[in-house]
C-alpha cells in the first residue's frame, strides 16, 4: 500500500469545494489509519474528527479518552457525540448505526464533507448479509462510495482497500488502536460472517471480495438505469399533491407493465418519504388497485401508507395519526385551531366571504344525517350527498369541520362553502382556512 497516500491526495483533491472535513473517529483500525493519513496530507481546509459515544460498551469512555489523546498529539480538533440508542424492533446493530448517522445528519453543515474508514472487507460482509436477507439489485450495489447526509456529504475513500492491507499499513506506521470487545461475539450477524464464514471463502477463493466488488458496481450501474427508467414513468403518471394527498393518474399506471408499476411506486413512495412496498404488497395493489373500478373501496395499506383509487387516480392518503375531536370545540376564531392532524384558520376578505356568529362558532365532525343549504342552491340537501357531488374523498370526509352556531345551525362546511343566509356578499366577511398539519 505504498500508494496509500497518492491514492488518498487524489481522491480528497477531487472536491474543491469542500470547506471542511469530519473524520468519523471511532479508535478502530480503520478510522485511526484514515486520521492518520489525512493528517500526513496537511490539507488546505481544515480537518475535525468526531468520536461517537453509543453508551453500549463498558469500554465506551475509554475509547473516547483514546481518540481524544490520538487528536491532541496529532493537533486535530476533536469533538465527542453522545447518542441515545433506541433498539426497539431492530437490532443493536442496526439501532446503533441510525443513532450514528442521525449524529453525523446534525454535524455536517453545507460545505462539510465527513470520511468514513469502511473497507472492502465491510462491503463483502454488508453484501453477504443483505443477500441472507433478500434484496434486489439496489441492495447489491452495497455500501455506497458517497452519498448527501444533512447538509453535507460522506465519502468512504478506503471502500476498495482490504483490512490486511489497512492493518499492514498501520502496523508500518506504528500505530496504536482499540479492538472493540464485542467483535469476538459471533452472536451478532457481521461478527459470525467475519469470524466464521469470511475465512473459510478467503480459503477457497482468495479473490472473493473483489469480484464481489465487481458485482456490487454492475449493480450499481442498473439501479441507476433502473431509477432513470422510474422517473421517466413517474413524469407519465402526472403526479399531483393536494390536501387529499398525494396521487398518480391510473390511466397512465395502467399501461405500465407490472414491474415498472412497482418501480414506480417504490420511487414515489420514497419521495413522500413513506414506508417502501414489500413484494406482497405490490401484489395486493396489482390484485385490488390496479383494475381502478371507481365504485370501489378497496384499500391496500402497510406501516404508514394507505392506497386507494378515487377518480381515476391512485391516492397515497395523508398520514392522520392525530384523530379529530370527537365533541364539538368552541372557537372564536382569533387563533389557529388544531383540528386533528389539521390546523383551521380564518382570513379576512373584502368579499365573497360569510359573516362570523358574534357569538362565536362551535366546530365539529360529521355525525351522519346532516342537512345543509348551501348559498345560491335553491334547496336544503343531505351533507353526504353534497360532499359526493364536490367530489370531496371519502378519507376526507370524516376530517371535515363543521362550523355551527352555539345552537347547533350550520354556517360553513369547511373551505367548501357557507350556507344561506350566511354570505357576506360584496362586504367584508371571513373565510376557513383548513390546512395540512400533521403533528
Amino acid at each position: 500500500m505504498l500508494d496509500l497516500m497518492e491514492q488518498l491526495r487524489r481522491t480528497l483533491a477531487s472536491y474543491p469545494d469542500v470547506r471542511r472535513w469530519w473524520i468519523g473517529l471511532s479508535g478502530g483500525l480503520d478510522s485511526t489509519l484514515l486520521a492518520a493519513c489525512v493528517r500526513d496530507l496537511q490539507l488546505a481546509v481544515p480537518v475535525h474528527c468526531v468520536y461517537i459515544h453509543h453508551g453500549l460498551s463498558a469500554h465506551a469512555d475509554e475509547w473516547q479518552r483514546h481518540c481524544e489523546a490520538l487528536c491532541r498529539q496529532w493537533q486535530i480538533p476533536f469533538t465527542a457525540l453522545a447518542v441515545d440508542v433506541q433498539v426497539g424492533g431492530q437490532g443493536v446493530e442496526a439501532a446503533a448505526r441510525e443513532a450514528r448517522y442521525q449524529a453525523f445528519e446534525t454535524l455536517l453543515q453545507p460545505g462539510d464533507g465527513l470520511l468514513l474508514g469502511h473497507h472492502l472487507d465491510d462491503q463483502a460482509e454488508t453484501l453477504l448479509l443483505r443477500l441472507m436477507r433478500g434484496t434486489g439489485v439496489t441492495g447489491l450495489a452495497g455500501i455506497q462510495k458517497e452519498r448527501a447526509l444533512g447538509q453535507g456529504f460522506l465519502l468512504r475513500p478506503l471502500l476498495g482497500c482490504s483490512r490486511q492491507q489497512l492493518e499492514q499499513e498501520a502496523q508500518r506506521r506504528n500505530l496504536q488502536w482499540v479492538e472493540d470487545d464485542s467483535n469476538s461475539q459471533t452472536h451478532f450477524d457481521r461478527n459470525y460472517l467475519r469470524l466464521q464464514v469470511m475465512p473459510l471463502l478467503q480459503e477457497r477463493w482468495p479473490g472473493f471480495r473483489r469480484q464481489w466488488q465487481q458485482t456490487a458496481d454492475l449493480c450499481e450501474e442498473t439501479a441507476a438505469l433502473v431509477e432513470e427508467v422510474a422517473v421517466a414513468d413517474l413524469a407519465a403518471c402526472q403526479p399531483e399533491r393536494s390536501r387529499e394527498g398525494a396521487s398518480l393518474e391510473m390511466a397512465a399506471l395502467q399501461g405500465l407493465t407490472p414491474f415498472r408499476r412497482g418501480n414506480v411506486l417504490r420511487l414515489w413512495l420514497q419521495q413522500q418519504g413513506r414506508a417502501l412496498p414489500e413484494k406482497v404488497h405490490l401484489q395486493e395493489v396489482e390484485s385490488q388497485l390496479v383494475p381502478g373500478r371507481s365504485d370501489s373501496e378497496a384499500e391496500v395499506s402497510w406501516r404508514d401508507v394507505r392506497l386507494q383509487v378515487h377518480r381515476q387516480r391512485l391516492w397515497l392518503l395523508p398520514d392522520l395519526q392525530s384523530p379529530v375531536p370527537g365533541d364539538p370545540l368552541g372557537w372564536d376564531g382569533s387563533t389557529p385551531l388544531r383540528w386533528g392532524s389539521w390546523e383551521l384558520q380564518l382570513e379576512t376578505v373584502t368579499s365573497g366571504g360569510w359573516r362570523w356568529p358574534s357569538q362565536g362558532v362551535l366546530v365539529q365532525a360529521r355525525r351522519g344525517g346532516e342537512r345543509c343549504h348551501p348559498a345560491g342552491r335553491s334547496h336544503s340537501q343531505v351533507l353526504k350527498k353534497l360532499l359526493q357531488e364536490a367530489g370531496v374523498a371519502p378519507w376526507l370526509r370524516p376530517q371535515l369541520p363543521i362550523i355551527t352556531t352555539l345552537e347547533g345551525e350550520i354556517v360553513a362546511v369547511g373551505d367548501l362553502w357557507c350556507c344561506r343566509g350566511w354570505e357576506s356578499g360584496s362586504g367584508p366577511g371571513v373565510r376557513l382556512r383548513w390546512e395540512y398539519r400533521p403533528a
